[in-house]
């Protein structure tokens, strides 16, 4: 984990070290959060195999 940031939430969460919600793992893909005016964003991710090495953000293209 990066320098200023724990995992206290579980292996869902990403807080910062001030316990301020950074992002988490939800069904649809990664949840953000705006630390200014609180609203939330959901980041859709592609699931792949486990054999595939890991999770794609959708339509990315690249």
């Amino acid at each position: 984990m990066r320098d200023g940031c724990h995992g206290e939430g579980g292996a869902e969460e990403l807080r910062c070290m001030c316990g301020s919600l950074l992002a988490r793992l939800v069904p649809e893909g990664v949840e953000l959060k705006c630390r200014r005016c609180h609203r939330t964003r959901v980041v859709p991710l592609e699931r792949t195999p486990p054999e595939g090495g890991g999770a794609r953000v959708s339509g990315s293209g690249r």
